[in-house]
């Protein structure tokens, strides 16, 4: 491939993807400055809300009835978890247990929502020959969002700084393809100044004007004679 040929294809990708990026820029920052919070929005939605789960109980010796006390989110509560800290597990909404003996034991509830956010509650339910009952005092809950207002500030700051070096890159893009497919010129006009020229007179030619000196400077004479 001769060299005018590969500056033209070469000049011609790097133009083209250096326009693309620069288009792309442009075209989302036209969208953000006509609606702002659209933009932002789908960049960062807003955090969806997860369950909180809670739930009481009432003992009636070693059998245990379990009441769902959970407060939903943005979305209903659709799967329960129950652990009964004895080895026993269910998924019913409202159940019933019975232990084997008389004795503290640890019960969990883990709620899940139609988003799927889920949060956890547990406490320590005593079983004895009388009746009880009681209810859970907070509940932890494991949902991770992206709403928060220093979470958005740092991937709306994200977004900008790639957006900078977006049109970095196509910048350079397009001067590099411009410098390409832009021909060189073959022959350069230089201008110098008498200043910054030195002649070198050689040995011979040296002589000549010496020669040429004297001459002049006695024909001078004789003539003034």
């Amino acid at each position: 491939m001769k060299e005018e040929t590969y500056g033209i294809v070469w000049g011609t990708v790097l133009l083209v993807v250096g326009i693309i990026i620069l288009l792309f820029i442009f075209s989302n920052v036209s969208d953000i400055i006509q609606n702002p919070s659209e933009k932002i929005e789908e960049w960062v939605p807003e955090e969806i809300s997860g369950p909180t789960a809670a739930f009481s109980w009432k003992s009636e010796g070693t059998t245990i009835r379990f009441i769902d006390a959970s407060v939903k989110g943005d979305s209903e509560i659709v799967n329960w978890q129950w652990d009964f800290g004895d080895g026993a597990t269910d998924i019913e909404k409202n159940p019933t247990h019975t232990y084997s003996g008389n004795e503290d034991y640890t019960v969990s509830l883990q709620v899940e929502d139609g988003n799927g956010k889920t949060s956890n509650v547990q406490t320590i339910v005593t079983i004895n020959d009388e009746s009880n009952e009681g209810q859970t005092q907070g509940s932890s809950s494991f949902d991770i969002g992206l709403g928060s207002t220093l979470n958005r500030f740092v991937v709306i700051t994200l977004f900008i700084g790639l957006f900078m070096v977006l049109v970095m890159i196509g910048g350079r893009f397009l001067i590099a393809g411009c410098r390409l497919l832009r021909p060189m010129p073959k022959t350069f006009k230089v201008r110098l100044k008498s200043t910054d020229v030195e002649l070198e007179v050689p040995s011979k030619s040296k002589k000549v004007i010496e020669q040429k000196n004297k001459k002049s400077w006695f024909g001078k004479h004789n003539r003034g004679n």
